[in-house]
């Protein structure tokens, strides 16, 4: 991952001023007034927007007082930000000798430690940093910056906790989102690097294998691979079901006759696969038997009864069978667990006109446009990273 920018976008929104920390140690009587003066001038100059001059005042403040709080934990901040980040380290290492719960100069220690090259004692401070931080800014940045560090170290689970704690702190920040994406892959890059070296001839390898060449189109190889896996394990969870997927999916109507048994196979093996028993619904509504199509769809959602889809599959089941009422309830319970239903609004759109709710009908019809719209533009995403891009 590739994260830039600095810890907060100005030096004041960072920097701590005297009366900003809790009280230091008193300086001794002969070097006080010297202190107190030398303060002013750098209260004076950091008003004037001039950290620089700053600086040599907070090192003659640590001199004559070795024990000054803020001075340390100032100049500390004052040097990072001026990308001293090696001189910054141990005024800050001062300040959190003196107090230790300084959250915001440990974190900001952790990312002069990052940026200096000691990628071990940075995690250590961000770690101790992130879940004692609150302000928003700073969490995120000092998260971003861990992620980083546990996915170098390659310690993934400890880069995923991180990447949901912000998300929960930031659900619709692009940034996390994309970071989470990243984790995820490495994560499955991770895995199944490591299934390569301990079972290459696995039939948990052929199965991802052969999930991989389905989401790339290829599902003629993708239904040997999962051959392949049955041959070698034909009791492995969820197996006949890919395969089933796989068959379905298919442009071969050979090859798509040939799901529905595997479904059969799927449910054989483990009753409560739901999502197998949804697939024998499917193809008992295709055939036209909607009433061997409501009990699979039913059994389904005894297992998982918010499946939104299953309902709406129900549901439509119901309406082929002349139930209108029990569909409609159907439907709309279908669109509290997903309100992204398009076929579940476009289904309760034309329910609501039959029974003469026009206006709930355009309602479901504005939603269904909207959700439709979203999801045509993911399509279009997906596509264009399963395409390879054209030579130049």
């Amino acid at each position: 991952m590739h994260m830039k920018g600095l810890f907060l976008g100005a030096v004041c929104s960072f920097v701590l001023v005297a009366n900003s920390l809790t009280s230091p140690a008193q300086a001794s009587p002969d070097v006080s007034p010297k202190v107190a003066a030398l303060e002013q001038q750098i209260q004076n100059f950091l008003q004037e927007q001039k950290p620089q001059s700053a600086i040599p005042l907070l090192r003659e403040i640590v001199t004559l007082d070795p024990k000054n709080l803020n001075a340390h934990a100032n100049l500390g901040v004052l040097l990072y930000f001026q990308g001293s980040f090696a001189d910054a380290i141990p005024e800050m290492r001062s300040a959190l000798e003196i107090q230790p719960d300084l959250w915001r100069i440990r974190a900001l220690l952790g990312l002069a430690e990052k940026r200096a090259g000691d990628p071990a004692a940075a995690q250590s401070d961000l770690e101790q940093a992130f879940p004692n931080l609150n302000e928003e800014k700073i969490k995120k940045q000092t998260g971003l910056e861990l992620i980083e560090l546990d996915s170098a170290f390659g310690q993934f689970a400890n880069a995923l906790s991180i990447t949901e704690k912000l998300q929960e702190l930031l659900p619709q920040d692009p940034q996390i989102l994309f970071v989470a994406y990243e984790i995820s892959s490495q994560m499955t890059q991770q895995s199944l690097l490591n299934l390569v070296l301990v079972a290459p001839d696995s039939a948990e390898l052929q199965m991802i294998i052969g999930g991989e060449l389905g989401r790339q189109g290829e599902h003629e190889k993708a239904v040997a691979k999962y051959r392949e896996a049955i041959r070698l394990n034909p009791r492995l969870p969820g197996l006949h079901f890919e395969l089933g997927e796989q068959l379905r999916s298919s442009p071969d109507p050979k090859l798509n006759a040939q799901a529905e048994g595997e479904f059969k196979a799927a449910v054989q093996a483990n009753q409560y696969d739901e999502k197998a028993w949804c697939r024998l619904g499917e193809s008992a509504a295709a055939r036209g038997d909607f009433n061997a199509a409501q009990q699979d769809y039913k059994k389904a959602l005894a297992m998982q009864p918010q499946d939104s889809d299953a309902e709406t599959d129900l549901a439509i089941a119901l309406i082929s069978l002349g139930q209108p009422a029990d569909a409609i309830a159907l439907l709309q319970s279908a669109l509290k667990d997903d309100p992204t239903n398009i076929i579940a609004h476009y289904r309760l759109s034309v329910q609501y006109r039959k029974a003469g709710r026009a206006a709930d009908a355009q309602h479901e019809m504005d939603e269904y446009t909207h959700y439709k719209a979203l999801k045509d533009k993911l399509g279009q995403v997906f596509q264009q990273i399963r395409t390879p891009a054209s030579p130049m």
